[in-house]
């Protein structure tokens, strides 16, 4: 295989296949005030520009690269998430000694 890769992905390609994977695993945007679209579309250039400075790459590094980058991704994901299920712990936790502390002084 050459040394050189010359790939062409078109960006709305990318966004509409990832948009269908959306689909099938939404994120959740909270009361984040976000174009859900314009930042799809901005990962996704994103992506492309990591592929296109990769392409000088063997088709094995290419791989190690986008599995790397994945990797990294789903680790960040999964740390992001768990931070979430903390705050959100903490909150409640707080809630309810705020519940606690009323019913107290109400005594």
């Amino acid at each position: 295989m050459s040394a050189e890769h010359q790939l062409s992905i078109d960006l709305n390609t990318l966004v509409a296949l990832v948009s269908e994977v959306a689909k099938e695993d939404p994120i959740d945007y909270a009361d984040f005030a976000i174009d859900e679209n314009a930042l799809r579309q901005a990962c996704c250039l994103g992506a492309l520009n990591i592929l296109q400075h990769a392409s000088q790459f063997k088709a094995e590094e290419l791989i190690y690269v986008l599995l790397s980058s994945m990797a990294k991704l789903i680790e960040e994901n999964v740390i992001l998430h768990a931070q979430n299920i903390e705050r959100g712990a903490a909150v409640r936790s707080q809630l309810v000694e705020q519940i606690l502390n009323k019913a107290r002084k109400a005594r």
